[in-house]
């Protein structure tokens, strides 16, 4: 048996965050991850001289972020250090009404200058009066404080921005950013994670990767870990969470015990709850809303290796005034009734990071469409062909350059990161979806009612999108623990 002052179960951005963290403040930390590598979804693998991420992934915001401040923080930033593309790292593909796809590059760091301006009226047939009706919208965005944006916990993102009037091509483009960002319907969005999401991502940037692949950063976090005396162990699942008492006092893992005065759990809080430590040890009504809770989306597509450079931007988002999707869109395109084009998010990791291919010149790219977290939805092989043909008519050269093609699914996502505990969830791409009455002050408490037990990452503590969301919890949910074990 051995003893620890915590026990994080997950490596995932929030489980290897809080537990450096942690670990550098003096806590004897155990670090426990079912895979082989850290970084959860996020997580980058190495095959055959390649090495890649399993989901597509890309930092917002790409400067100032709550990455630079843990890097900062465990003082580990020359062994993780970040990359933002110089130049039109970003190019957009929208096709119009009528029937033209329309090509913009741009830079990952927009500045409003004038090239921009005019490369948003070719490319989305705007006038100068449509993106003062846009500028109308950034601007209230930056002028509003924390407290004003947080009172916005209840309010739909598409009905706040819907008084902008702004024009059809440029709601299309922001609910298409939303949509990517966040994995749900914009409607159902709350407008306050919308505008701390926008305010960052025009303050910041968008579009940092991590030298050495994205995961790279979470590898670093647990390695840091073992370093400050504290156990990582890889290819470990944990097989429940020891209650004695009414509280949380460790882990059951391989058959044996590890013993901790407090259980951070990054497994997701369905399956913390639900299956790790058990219905019988919270209350009922704890149970049926933890139950009830609603997950994000799930993405599905391909990955590619490819021989040559054939996508021309680090970040490339594909379509359409009827990709972006609301809770009726997205209902439609489940009862078999798909848009024209869509929405397709490209992620080119080699882009941001040419070392990541032994071989100079081959291309890493992540393709990817939205499908449900059922882990067992038959919608993942329409989604992926759907994708794959509007792959082919923007880039025909694609399907003479592969080197690899690995598709992959909700099913997929789940093996990497969350078990399923409730039918219809486990392989969603972020974690609860943040909906209006799940977030903010309806978000879960990171303390659970179970004494010890804590939750970390996109479920509970944190604010922002994807891995800035979780890395925000992994802070917050340390300066927690750090109070209640003092």
């Amino acid at each position: 048996m051995q003893e620890f002052d915590v026990c994080v179960i997950g490596a995932g951005f929030g489980g290897a965050s809080v537990a450096a963290l942690l670990a550098k403040s003096g806590k004897k930390v155990a670090l426990v991850e079912k895979t082989a590598r850290a970084g959860g979804k996020t997580q980058t693998t190495e095959r055959k001289g390649y090495r890649f991420e399993m989901f597509g992934a890309v930092g917002i915001p790409a400067y100032n972020s709550r990455f630079h401040e843990l890097v900062d923080t465990l003082g580990i930033a020359e062994r993780a250090p970040f990359v933002v593309p110089d130049g039109d790292a970003a190019s957009i593909r929208y096709l119009n009404k009528q029937g033209e796809w329309k090509v913009s590059y741009n830079p990952l760091m927009a500045t409003g200058s004038e090239k921009e301006m005019t490369a948003m009226k070719e490319t989305f047939g705007v006038t100068d009066t449509d993106l003062e009706a846009l500028g109308a919208f950034y601007g209230e965005i930056l002028s509003l404080d924390d407290a004003a944006i947080n009172a916005l916990d209840n309010t739909g993102a598409y009905d706040w921005m819907a008084r902008f009037n702004m024009a059809e091509p440029l709601v299309s483009q922001v609910c298409m950013n939303l949509n990517t960002l966040f994995v749900v319907a914009v409607d159902r969005l709350p407008a306050s994670e919308m505008i701390f999401a926008l305010r960052d991502q025009v303050l910041g940037g968008a579009g940092r990767y991590h030298i050495g692949g994205y995961g790279h950063v979470a590898e670093v976090c647990a390695d840091y870990v073992v370093e400050q005396g504290g156990l990582y162990l890889t290819k470990t699942r944990v097989q429940s969470i020891l209650v004695e008492d009414g509280r949380a006092v460790g882990v059951r893992v391989d058959g044996r015990d590890i013993r901790a005065r407090a259980v951070i759990s990054n497994a997701g809080i369905q399956p913390t709850v639900l299956k790790l430590a058990g219905a019988e040890h919270f209350p009922s009504a704890y149970i049926e809303r933890i139950t009830a809770l609603e997950p994000s989306w799930a993405i599905c597509g391909f990955r590619y290796v490819l021989d040559k450079r054939i996508f021309d931007a680090a970040l490339i988002p594909v379509f359409s005034d009827e990709s972006w999707l609301n809770e009726e869109r997205y209902q439609d395109m489940l009862n078999g009734k798909w848009p024209n084009v869509p929405l397709i998010a490209i992620d080119v990791p080699s882009e941001f990071d040419p070392g990541l291919s032994d071989i100079p010149g081959h291309q890493l790219a992540n393709c990817q469409v939205f499908m449900p977290a059922d882990t067992e939805s038959k919608l993942v092989d329409e989604a992926i062909a759907r994708c794959e043909a509007v792959i082919d008519e923007l880039w025909p050269e694609l399907k003479h350059h592969i080197v690899r093609k690995e598709p992959y699914g909700a099913k997929q996502i789940s093996s990497m990161s969350r078990d399923v505990a409730v039918p219809g969830c486990g392989g969603e791409a972020v974690g609860i979806a943040q909906v209006v009455g799940q977030c903010g002050s309806s978000k879960p408490d990171a303390r659970t009612p179970l004494p010890g037990l804590y939750i970390v990452g996109c479920d509970a503590g944190g604010r922002g999108a994807g891995t800035h969301q979780a890395v925000d919890s992994g802070f917050n949910v340390a300066a927690m623990v750090e109070q209640d074990l003092a």
